[in-house]
């Protein structure tokens, strides 16, 4: 009784912050390279994930792309709280050789209404590679993608993923990976590659070799040499990444886990300045509780943009207790006199392991 007591205290707390219902948009990433894009092998896609971290459904009104050369497909049945949707963005280089920077407008029913996604790349002509599919060069390494998405990356697994590559040389060619993070292993089979081989690129990822949580970007470059050492030709776009998001291993958990399991519940999803005058810091605060029944962690707050920073008074929260998390935004690091960015909470709270407050200001 003295819980569920508690647990009411906490809840009329929360409406009295003027808790309202909202759908709440939180994509992967807002940004895609695509490196180098062949011209004359066709159009190129990429996939913008994202979650309604809110709590009403989220519906997509509209996408409008700022050229003709990019296409947008979506998602169009509402999105419940919790699940995710995407957003998936074609590109055609067609008569479009050089640099490109698309700008991807995503309307939704949450404040703001407007998201901006963006893709980037070099288109370039006169390249042929043995099958379309293989868009990608670093040298005469031909690859289908750049960037490959973990999705989930598990502590206390070793999480694998692999790509094709292909060789598209006229000597066999070693190929190799360097600067490595330490936590991940790159290897590739075969070890050499014979003109027009295909071969495979495995990557293993152990998150429990770095103190990180939640989303993560890594790079690594491809080099090597083709059978007499020489070395592959230079390339501006030799980089590859790797992204994943770093959580517990929720799927071990057994039902009475899940049922004893931490929740966290956050004062307000968004969190609005109104008008900063002037250069010197401000702050806000909200709360942050565990509504659950088991002890709340919050691994890491991850802030975007540099303009904001957050923290929590206490990262171990006990069941029916609260903290405080502070805001601080520092005018003297904004680049416009609109502010939008995120908060994003990585905790042991099975149901939502990220969470999002979106944070908004008008600078003068």
């Amino acid at each position: 009784m003295k819980v569920k007591s508690t647990l009411l205290t906490i809840l009329f707390t929360l409406l009295a912050e003027c808790v309202v219902a909202q759908a709440v948009i939180l994509f992967n990433e807002q940004r895609h390279d695509f490196g180098e894009v062949q011209e004359n092998l066709g159009v190129v896609t990429h996939n913008f994930e994202f979650r309604n971290t809110g709590n009403e459904p989220l519906v997509i009104s509209k996408v409008r792309t700022s050229c003709g050369c990019t296409v947008p497909e979506y998602s169009e049945a509402p999105i419940a709280p919790g699940e995710t949707g995407h957003v998936k963005i074609t590109f055609n280089p067609s008569g479009r050789p050089g640099k490109f920077s698309k700008a991807i407008n995503v309307y939704t029913n949450t404040i703001p209404e407007r998201t901006i996604l963006r893709i980037v790349g070099n288109v370039v002509q006169d390249k042929v590679v043995p099958d379309m599919q293989y868009a990608y060069r670093i040298g005469d390494v031909a690859l289908k993608s750049l960037h490959l998405s973990m999705s989930k990356v598990v502590k206390g697994r070793i999480m694998e993923d692999s790509m094709e590559v292909v060789n598209v040389g006229a000597e066999p060619l070693v190929p190799r990976a360097v600067n490595v993070p330490q936590h991940l292993t790159v290897t590739f089979s075969p070890d050499t590659l014979t003109k027009g081989q295909v071969g495979v690129m495995r990557i293993a990822y152990n998150p429990d070799a770095i103190d990180d949580w939640g989303y993560r970007r890594d790079e690594f470059n491809i080099v090597g040499t083709v059978s007499e050492n020489t070395p592959l030709e230079d390339t501006h776009y030799n980089t590859i990444t790797v992204s994943g998001v770093l959580q517990e291993d929720f799927e071990a958990y057994t039902v009475e886990q899940l049922e004893q399991a931490p929740i966290l519940v956050v004062g307000r999803q968004s969190v609005d300045f109104k008008v900063v005058k002037g250069t010197k810091k401000v702050q806000r605060e909200i709360y942050v509780v565990n509504a659950g029944y088991s002890p709340l962690v919050i691994h890491k707050i991850r802030t975007d943009g540099g303009v904001i920073d957050a923290y929590v008074k206490k990262n171990k929260i006990k069941p029916g207790q609260s903290t405080k998390m502070v805001i601080e935004l520092d005018p003297m690091r904004a680049r416009s006199n609109a502010l939008l960015s995120d908060i994003f909470i990585v905790s042991n709270d099975p149901s939502n392991p990220s969470q999002a407050i979106r944070v908004t200001a008008e600078l003068k």
